[in-house]
């Protein structure tokens, strides 16, 4: 109990991050799952708060599309049936504008050049393409559609 809240302490878990780093550090399942039950119990540990914090966190630093953020939520052990709840009102066209605005100054080359290199900066970060394309038309008003990827 003492290391589990040690690590809540350092930041919030999502509980199957926690129980992976409790099994790391030698304890057996049976011993932690009546701890993550409490903390469960006693709201301490909770996946949909954990989820909020870890999309708010990336939308701050790294905005990134409804692809990636699914696959962090995933990753770091978010119930899918959560993740699907916290992605309904998930901005991700907004973020993919904001992402674009931040890395537009630090791109050269021609206008082409430019555009392709947004648009692959923007599909890495998990941003579909009709986001992307839209904020490809807000950023290059005139040229072609990049109609591979779609």
């Amino acid at each position: 109990m003492t290391f589990a809240l040690k690590l809540l302490g350092l930041r919030n878990h999502s509980r199957e991050e926690l129980l992976r780093k409790l099994l790391k550090k030698g304890y057996s399942k049976e011993n932690i799952e009546p701890v993550l039950e409490r903390l469960t119990g006693q709201g301490v540990l909770d996946d949909r708060i954990f989820g909020m914090d870890l999309i708010r966190s990336h939308c701050r630093r790294k905005p990134s599309g409804k692809l990636k953020m699914r696959s962090e939520l995933r990753k770091k052990g978010v119930p899918d049936t959560i993740i699907g709840d916290l992605l309904k009102e998930y901005e991700s066209d907004v973020l993919c504008l904001k992402a674009a605005e931040k890395k537009i100054g630090s791109l050269h080359g021609n206008e082409a050049d430019r555009k392709k290199k947004l648009e692959v900066f923007l599909r890495n970060r998990g941003f579909e393409w009709p986001e992307v394309q839209s904020v490809l038309r807000h950023f290059f008003q005139a040229g072609s559609d990049h109609e591979e990827f779609g």
